[in-house]
């Protein structure tokens, strides 16, 4: 009884379980290197034929030659290609931290000086400059 619970258990989890978000979403990366390489093969068959038609009368320019030698040219240059594409679409999961003290990340000169002033919002008011309109709470004792 207990071997059946467990076993039932362990199905209902593996049915239950939410997908890995880790898993590739679509397009998928082999999809695509697949298809620029089809490409390219293509592309070196036209090659390969139009190369075969300047000189089709020549003995030793053979048609099926010029298309298998085109065609490989295509898949390595198509295959090629496709690994640009890629590169080039790639996301790396690094962590951006913004330093203030950065000097790309500086608005001003002092980003202390900044930070401690009156642009900074926690930062406390001196009291030798006037205060603006004060607003009262009187319920709660709280004033603005």
């Amino acid at each position: 009884m207990l071997k059946r619970i467990v076993v039932l258990a362990m199905l209902l989890l593996a049915v239950a379980q939410a997908p890995a978000l880790a898993q590739e979403r679509s397009p998928l990366v082999m999809r695509i290197e697949f298809e620029w390489t089809v490409v390219g093969v293509a592309a070196g068959v036209a090659v390969g034929a139009l190369l075969w038609l300047t000189d089709p009368a020549n003995p030793s320019n053979n048609f099926s030659d010029s298309i298998a030698g085109g065609a490989a040219w295509g898949a390595v240059l198509g295959a090629g290609f496709g690994v640009f594409v890629l590169q080039r679409a790639v996301l790396l999961p690094t962590a951006q931290v913004r330093n203030p003290l950065d000097p790309r990340n500086r608005i001003s000169a002092d980003p202390v000086a900044d930070q401690s002033g009156e642009s900074y919002l926690l930062a406390h008011r001196d009291a030798a400059q006037p205060a603006g309109p004060e607003l009262r709470v009187p319920l709660l004792s709280l004033h603005f």
